[in-house]
């Protein structure tokens, strides 16, 4: 079992072409940790903005009834891919995993198996 902040430089070093990455409490938009981003990528204001598209998400599949979970929301961008990850577990309700990576230099399969891997051992 890793730390959010182990995890969070797990997947910085793990996975190509990332340009910052954050583990995001949805139920108040607050970022508990984060690494890289900078003048182009404010992480805290894409921790509150994504909150908000985890929260539509959520309440849309109430609506609709589904009764699923999700797995991870991909935003593809012209040279970006945003890539949410919810994190299951028992103590874990409320978070995610959110990686922002350059679609130059990153492959988005392994990027989603890599953040799966690292969802997988949190332990927060």
């Amino acid at each position: 079992m890793t730390n959010a902040e182990t995890a969070l430089k797990e997947a910085t070093t793990s996975i190509e072409g990332v340009i910052g990455a954050a583990l995001v409490d949805y139920t108040s938009g607050m970022a508990l940790g984060t690494i890289g981003g900078g003048k182009d990528l404010d992480l805290s204001v894409a921790a509150a903005g994504n909150t908000d598209v985890v929260r539509a998400k959520l309440r849309t599949m109430e609506l609709l009834g589904l009764k699923d979970e999700i797995e991870d929301i991909l935003i593809s961008l012209g040279s970006q891919y945003h890539l949410i990850r919810l994190i299951k577990g028992r103590n874990n309700n409320g978070l995610f995993l959110y990686l922002a990576l350059d679609k130059g230099r990153s492959n988005l399969a392994m990027a989603r198996h890599q953040l799966m891997r690292i969802e997988a051992e949190l332990d927060v």
